[in-house]
C-alpha cells in the first residue's frame, strides 16, 4: 500500500532518509531512554518521533545542516512521547512530561523540550551568572520554533538558544510519588 496520506511531506522524508544513510544508520536511539528504534522508508518513519534543536542532547544525535545552521537530528521513542514506561519529570517542579500530543513517526523542525516550558527554570537564562527569567511565567511565545531559536539575553546579552536546556539538567527519569499524610 502507498502512502499517500498528509502524515509528513517528502522533502522532511527524503531529509531524514538521506542524512541517516550518510551516516549508514538503519537505527536511532531515543533521547531520553536511550532504546534503539528501526528506521522505515515510509511514514511513520520511526516508532517515535523526530526533532530537531540547536544543541546536542546525546551522541546519538546528528548534526545536520538546516538553512546554515548546525542542527541536530534527535528522536524520542513512542513509549517516552506517551509516558507508557517509567514517566519523565521536570527535575523543578516534577510536572510529567507529557508529548503525546505530537505526531508519530514524523519530524518537528524545532525543539520538542524547550517548546513545553513547565515552570519558571524552563525559561530562565543559560548563563550561569545571570538565571533571570526572559519571559514572564505565563506568557507564551507565538511559535514553538521561537523556543528553539538563539538570541541575545535581555539582562546579561549573552547569545544561546536560552530556551533548549540540556535534557539531564532538566528531567528526571523515576518514579515520583506523592506523600501522603498517615491515616
Amino acid at each position: 500500500m502507498e502512502d499517500e496520506g498528509n502524515h509528513g511531506n517528502d522533502d522532511t522524508r527524503c531529509f531524514i532518509l538521506s542524512t541517516l544513510a550518510a551516516l549508514q544508520w538503519s537505527r536511532v536511539s531515543c533521547v531520553l531512554c536511550r532504546a534503539a528504534m528501526l528506521v522505515f522508508d515510509r511514514y511513520p518513519l520511526v516508532d517515535g518521533t523526530f526533532f530537531l534543536s540547536p544543541k546536542q542532547h546525546t551522541q546519538s544525535c546528528a548534526e545536520v545542516k538546516v538553512e546554515g545552521r548546525t542542527q541536530y537530528l534527535s528522536a524520542v521513542c513512542m513509549s517516552c512521547l506517551e509516558g507508557s514506561g517509567i514517566p519523565i519529570r521536570c527535575r523543578s517542579c516534577t510536572t510529567q512530561w507529557d508529548g503525546s500530543s505530537l505526531v508519530l513517526g514524523t519530524m518537528y523542525s524545532y525543539d520538542i523540550f524547550a517548546a513545553m516550558p513547565c515552570c519558571t527554570d524552563r525559561i530562565k537564562c543559560n548563563n550561569i551568572q545571570c538565571q533571570k527569567p526572559l519571559i514572564h511565567p505565563h506568557q507564551r511565545l507565538n511559535f514553538y520554533s521561537d523556543y528553539s531559536r538563539v538570541f541575545a539575553c535581555p539582562h546579561c546579552r549573552v547569545v544561546d538558544a536560552h530556551f533548549v536546556k540540556p535534557l539531564s539538567t532538566c528531567f528526571i527519569r523515576e518514579h515520583f510519588q506523592l506523600y501522603s499524610q498517615w491515616p
